[in-house]
């Protein structure tokens, strides 16, 4: 039962040392479908700036990983990378622009413009940059 009692300690120890660590964050995330293939996108990739989203729980959007914290690119194998249908759970679409989800950067931004808290961008090309 003592070794039981040093285990746990060690245990405990070492989830406060890495639960105190900085998480690293990329100050930015270029997404795009080409990644896809036989896809030829209609819009530029977009540039997702972490600086500005400080205000909004990682969790809201990186759904999937809220006890690991080890996030992967939203639209990652088995996440959002259904690219065919609009209205799947898993389509980059769905993920990024509808308004019925409110995990949806569109949803958000909306709601942001709604509530006066801010100047949100909503048409494609402040998100979308031609290349």
């Amino acid at each position: 039962m003592k070794h039981f009692g040093l285990a746990a300690v060690s245990v405990l120890a070492m989830a406060a040392s890495v639960a105190a660590a900085p998480m690293q964050m990329p100050e930015s995330v270029t997404m795009s479908t080409q990644q896809f293939s036989d896809y030829t996108p209609k819009k530029g990739p977009v540039t997702f700036n972490h600086a500005s989203h400080m205000d909004v729980s990682c969790v809201t959007c990186h759904h999937t990983v809220p006890d690991t914290y080890t996030f992967q690119g939203c639209m990652s194998e088995g996440c959002h990378d259904n690219i065919a249908t609009r209205t799947d759970e898993n389509s980059v679409y769905r993920a990024f622009h509808t308004g019925q989800d409110k995990r949806s950067c569109v949803a958000c931004h909306r709601d942001i413009k709604k509530q006066g808290l801010g100047d949100a961008p909503l048409a494609c090309n402040s998100c979308h940059i031609k290349e």
